[in-house]
């Protein structure tokens, strides 16, 4: 049952120029109608509820409303429209620093501010000690309180008003007063009193902090409820969003994606899951498309450097034999020619990039990007009736029996203020004694002018896991491994494992495309 109900709360602050006039200037203007009077929605149609032990952290910009909102909610302001219903008792820690009597003494003023919270005489004898040591203001009791830095200020408010186990508790930017030290143990103890069952409001600009503490995250932005749901996943759009990485109407966009159901969710947008997605989307099933990373195309995944088309993780040629796959292909880009020796009858790079060419790919499906699958799922267990897994498939258990082995390699990128610097895509080296194995120089695959340059040197390294997975190692002991996954899969109905990852097989990309519509054409 809920403690807390906050149902289409709005605030409105009148503004205008009656406030800068005296009161004989005011009667004056208002007789003859010549003042300006101004409306500003704080906060327009909140709706959230709160259980006990539940804790809520509100995040937004500045100006958001979050303190506007906290006040209603504290009851120290009445909604303009819409209710508040609380039951059980309240303390709210709003601006600790304020309220104090410059004047008199630390201890005058903790006795002071306890009369004010409500507190008893004899409640604040028996605390006195415990507030004054848990502040670390045994020293300046009798100092007075003008002398006091505003973290030792702040440490005796939020000592005082901690005091109490509330059943509702309002924090409004107070676990941030104070030292490294001082800052854990007023953690512990809200963690303390929300252990005792008091239902929590955070406001905090640490999103490390809301993070560890909050179990549902309130998103508000000049007022606007943006979303109310999972802390992890919105806080994490909350960083693309300080990032600007994303924008709040593709926030919004997403949010609406996330809530809703879908015949698959494709985890990965590389050449597999973007391929997947395509047809069965084309065959009229709902797909969610989701990646970890921020662009799209897997290993493939292309970005522009001063003017190139750099591949992010090593240069990748399509090529392939197959009719069908090329002219699949060409229906999301249009194909440089490219020789990489490959033998096959067409091979060729995309004039834009491979990532815009998952991008057509993948037109018209709600996709998302930085979104992690376990978070997600979390989050929205019911989301889809299907998964498809192109991650590897020993991470999919958690590595439970073992890791999988693949080849790594390392890429160091390099923008050079040169219009070439070896007058070809690719130099292999031999014996070079820093380990480096060959030379790419982007803009030759594509025949690009630009005034610079963008080179990288690869490094074959040893792989571990969380190193780039380049290809599968196989090996008798692999081959055994994934064996030994493939049978727990078997207790994974809902989950397609595809992919070079998700199959442990060395694919190129044109044959992780043809697979993906081959079990497409077999759902």
């Amino acid at each position: 049952m809920s403690i807390l109900e906050v149902r289409n709360v709005s605030i409105r602050y009148k503004t205008g120029d009656f406030k800068d006039i005296g009161l004989k200037e005011y009667v004056m203007r208002k007789l003859t109608h010549n003042y300006t009077v101004n409306y500003f929605w704080a906060d327009k149609n909140v709706t959230f509820s709160l259980e006990k032990g539940e804790m809520l952290g509100i995040i937004g910009s500045n100006g958001a409303g979050k303190s506007t909102l906290l006040k209603a909610v504290s009851g120290i302001m009445e909604p303009t429209k819409g209710t508040v219903k609380r039951k059980g008792s309240i303390a709210a820690l709003l601006e600790l620093a304020s309220g104090f009597d410059k004047e008199l003494t630390v201890k005058e003023n903790t006795y002071l501010r306890g009369a004010m919270l409500g507190y008893t005489r004899k409640f604040m004898d028996d605390a006195y000690e415990e507030i004054i040591r848990f502040a670390e203001l045994e020293n300046f009791q009798d100092r007075p309180f003008k002398q006091l830095s505003s973290g030792m200020k702040s440490r005796l408010a939020f000592a005082i008003a901690s005091m109490v186990q509330p059943d509702i508790l309002i924090l409004d930017e107070v676990l941030s007063v104070g030292d490294g030290a001082f800052r854990a143990k007023s953690e512990a103890k809200m963690r303390q009193i929300i252990g005792g069952g008091a239902a929590t409001i955070l406001v905090s600009h640490s999103l490390s902090q809301v993070r560890q503490m909050c179990t549902k995250v309130l998103w508000l932005e000049k007022g606007e409820q943006i979303a109310l749901g999972d802390t992890q996943i919105l806080c994490g759009l909350y960083q693309q969003f300080l990032d600007k990485t994303i924008t709040l109407d593709r926030v919004k966009t997403v949010w609406g994606w996330l809530n809703g159901h879908y015949d698959y969710l494709v985890v990965g947008g590389g050449m597999y899951g973007a391929a997947f997605a395509r047809e069965m989307s084309d065959r009229g099933k709902k797909c969610l498309v989701i990646d970890g990373r921020a662009l799209l195309g897997g290993d493939a995944a292309c970005e522009n450097m001063n003017g190139v088309t750099v591949h992010k993780y090593g240069p990748h040629i399509f090529h392939t034999d197959r009719q069908d796959i090329w002219d699949h292909v060409n229906r999301f880009a249009e194909f440089v020619p490219y020789d990489g020796g490959f033998g096959e009858t067409w091979q060729g790079v995309p004039k834009d990039g491979y990532t815009k060419m998952v991008e057509r790919m993948l037109e018209g499906i709600p996709t998302v990007t930085c979104m992690d699958y376990r978070k997600l799922t979390d989050a929205f267990p019911g989301i889809a009736d299907k998964v498809v897994y192109t991650g590897s498939i020993d991470g999919f258990f958690e590595y439970s029996l073992g890791h999988l082995e693949y080849d790594s390699l390392r890429y160091e990128l390099e923008r050079l203020e040169l219009e070439n610097f070896q007058g070809r895509a690719i130099v292999e080296l031999q014996d070079d004694p820093a380990g480096c194995a060959r030379v790419i120089e982007y803009k030759h695959f594509l025949g690009e002018k630009s005034a610079g340059t963008v080179v990288a040197r690869e490094y074959p390294q040893e792989w571990l896991p969380g190193r780039m997975s380049c290809r599968p190692v196989g090996g008798a002991r692999n081959t055994k491994l994934y064996r030994q996954y493939l049978e727990l899969a078997k207790e994974r109905p809902d989950v397609i494992f595809g992919g070079r990852l998700g199959e442990y097989r060395d694919y190129t990309m044109a044959e992780a495309i043809a697979a993906a519509r081959a079990r497409a054409a077999e759902e």
